[in-house]
């Protein structure tokens, strides 16, 4: 009887010491070449357990590159992650038109591809081109570029999908005076986030007034393939 419980504690004190140990882990560094470590560490959180009683996962990154202690069960799953994540960003083109109405009596050849839907949303007499700013961004970055007077700001939110099937998620800003104004000159300011099919053009609205009509701003947004 002795020796059974005798045996008994000696297999609870075995495995107490055991659970007392935790996982095994080890420790891995990832070298990242087109996320940057913040956007890696949240792609990757979920499989790092910091909250883990024993053997806690951690991880930590400078640079280009994110180290990593977890199990190695883990650590495979986190490097199969980062393989998925870690590509060329892709690069979107976007157009813009700034579209003064009642500016003009006969159609603007520049204009052909969205004219008929200008025409649906409002009841202008004519429309005419006062510029296009045509420049590109990144998924997630930001650009700015003046246009007639104001500045515009794109940032590139989100592109889903690939080829002629993606979308792009834009947020979009308008500001600053427009030098056209007769006095007193008043800031313009606009701002809006909408999600768009590659190579379809948006009317994002009536964005202002010059002296000689309704100004109105569209986008186009285009994607070009990142080279690796």
């Amino acid at each position: 009887m002795r020796l059974r419980v005798s045996l008994f504690l000696t297999a609870l004190l075995t495995l107490a010491a055991a659970c007392g140990t935790g996982p095994a882990v080890d420790t891995r560094t990832f070298e990242l070449k087109y996320l940057r470590g913040p956007e890696a560490s949240q792609i990757i959180s979920p499989y790092v357990y910091g909250d883990r009683r024993e053997a806690k996962g951690m991880m930590s990154f400078a640079g280009t590159t994110i180290t990593v202690r977890e199990t190695p069960d883990n650590l495979d799953k986190i490097a199969r992650v980062l393989a998925q994540y870690d590509r060329p960003r892709p690069l979107v083109r976007l157009t813009f038109h700034l579209i003064q109405a009642d500016g003009a009596s006969t159609s603007d050849p520049a204009l052909a591809d969205v004219e008929a839907t200008l025409k649906k949303l409002f009841r202008f007499r004519g429309y005419r081109m006062v510029e296009e700013g045509v420049f590109s961004a990144t998924e997630g970055g930001e650009v700015s570029q003046a246009m007639g007077g104001f500045g515009v700001t794109a940032g590139i939110h989100r592109v889903s999908g690939t080829g002629d099937s993606a979308t792009v998620e834009l947020g979009i800003h308008l500001y600053g005076r427009n030098v056209q104004l007769a006095p007193p000159r008043r800031y313009v300011e606009f701002a809006t986030t909408v999600g768009l099919p590659v190579g379809k053009t948006a009317v994002l609205g009536n964005v202002g007034q010059d002296p000689r009509g309704t100004l109105i701003l569209t986008v186009r947004p285009e994607l070009i393939i990142a080279s690796p």
